[in-house]
């Protein structure tokens, strides 16, 4: 299997490929990975940016109408009281993002520093 070109590389050209209603959704995810886990790097693997620091702990993934804020390993285990997150796999979960109001900074914030623990 040929390795995807932009494999590893910097996620600046994926964000501004990006349409104009997912373009802030997706900007917006960016700024609060960075800011809740400045330690982690950032580069695309499988199309979209994905965050890493001793482990893979989140993606952006774009789609028709939303951006979904993908959470690796141990997904299952967040506290999501209000039924957030979707998925059924046995350890990763999404949460989509359809306008800003959509970003529960605060929520996502713990859920970013619980994947990346």
């Amino acid at each position: 299997m040929q390795a995807r070109k932009d494999f590893g590389s910097s996620a600046d050209s994926f964000f501004d490929s990006l349409n104009e209603s997912l373009a802030p959704l997706a900007h917006g995810l960016r700024a609060l990975i960075r800011k809740v886990l400045p330690e982690a790097t950032e580069s695309i693997k499988w199309g979209m940016p994905v965050y890493e620091t001793e482990k893979l702990v989140c993606a952006i993934r774009p789609a028709a109408n939303h951006v979904a804020l993908q959470f690796y390993s141990g997904a299952t285990d967040f506290w999501d009281p209000e039924g957030l997150l979707e998925g059924t796999g046995k350890r990763m979960r999404h949460v989509k993002i359809r306008c800003r109001a959509d970003i529960r900074s605060d929520m996502f914030a713990a859920w970013l520093k619980q994947a990346a623990s």
